[in-house]
């Protein structure tokens, strides 16, 4: 990480102010996927800097140098404009929309459509008709999210209308995330969601009679690159992850030429509609073990039939995954949805 001063850039137009706190150093891919969209609007030629609770922290699982400043020092400064500074939050912090900041134009970046209207599937953080007050707050200039499904949400659902949503390209690492040596007969699934599913299909699996020959590997707090080799390795991942903003496992495992079984989360739904245009993705409903067993089995039968086919079929859903969902497209995608909001900021004009 370095000082923001250090990567200031006096000539950019307007400042972009991150809001990612408090510091998690446990792989999450929103907080990935926020430092991906400061790089991009740095690309743009805009400033960027993430508020973390610490300047000098980093999550430590993947690569990132982009600007940093702590909350603390960034609430006492007294330079910041509404002319120029635009504060970008994540969609949890939607509750503090009105006080963070009072008076700076806001971003929401919603990268879980499922998290609107709060992080507990269980109970409401507010109510819905207070959500939908805070998304049309005066202060409120656009609304980012990364899914198809997530940009229908927003604009249909929450109406807010085509023009006050965009859609961002969620990019991987195509260097990292890529095919690579043979494939084994082992299956790669991530259990930190929705654990006991992937329990009881593991273990349903295991008591299927054409199993023999066949290894399941959870990737689990492993580092990035690690995660790779893994899925490298890997024939199949199995999707547990349920809801998803976007599903970037599922992109990361299709990329590094696996076959997807399991649950899209509803924004995953692109991804397994890319991998099903190759014969490679089945995609599960939510709570079906059985489906997922099934899927496994389909699989299992073509490759007894048609390996190489089955394999070719799998590089040519990689080589499209990369291409739709690589950084170049993501930075596409910043720099078109960029005009929508600034058009709203006098310095940027």
């Amino acid at each position: 990480m370095s000082n923001p001063a250090s990567r200031a850039d006096p000539a950019s137009p307007c400042r972009y102010w991150l809001a990612l706190h408090p510091d998690l150093e446990r792989p999450i891919g929103g907080v990935k996927q926020m430092h991906r969209f400061a790089e991009a609007l740095m690309a743009c030629g805009r400033e960027a800097t993430v508020i973390q609770d610490q300047a000098g922290f980093h999550p430590g699982w993947f690569d990132s140098s982009v600007c940093t400043v702590a909350v603390a020092e960034w609430r006492q400064r007294t330079d910041l404009a509404p002319e120029r500074d635009v504060v970008v939050l994540p969609e949890t912090f939607l509750t503090v929309l009105d006080r963070y900041r009072p008076g700076l134009p806001k971003i929401i970046f919603n990268q879980n459509g499922a998290y609107t209207f709060g992080t507990d599937p269980s109970q409401l953080s507010q109510s819905p008709a207070e959500v939908l007050r805070l998304y049309r707050h005066p202060e409120l200039l656009h609304v980012l999210c990364v899914s198809k499904h997530d940009e229908q949400l927003l604009a249909e659902g929450l109406a807010l209308g085509p023009a006050r949503v965009s859609r961002l390209v969620n990019a991987i690492e195509p260097e990292l995330f890529r095919p690579g040596g043979p494939k084994r007969r082992q299956i790669a699934y991530m259990p930190r969601k929705n654990g006991r599913d992937a329990a009881i299909v593991a273990a349903l699996l295991q008591a299927q009679p054409w199993w023999p020959g066949w290894q399941l590997v959870p990737i689990h707090k492993q580092p990035q690159a690690e995660v790779a080799r893994i899925l490298r390795e890997s024939l199949v991942f199995l999707a547990f992850g349920h809801p998803e903003g976007f599903g970037l496992p599922l992109a990361e495992a299709l990329a590094c030429g696996c076959a997807l079984v399991g649950y899209s989360g509803l924004g995953g739904r692109e991804l397994f509609a890319l991998g099903a245009e190759h014969g490679v993705a089945l995609e599960v409903a939510y709570g079906d073990w059985l489906g997922f067993v099934q899927g496994v089995a389909a699989l299992e039968r073509s490759l007894q039939k048609q390996q190489p086919a089955v394999l070719q079929a799998l590089l040519a859903a990689s080589k499209a995954l990369r291409a739709r969902y690589g950084p170049t497209a993501m930075q596409a995608s910043v720099a078109a949805a960029l005009p929508r909001w600034e058009a709203h900021l006098p310095a940027c004009l």
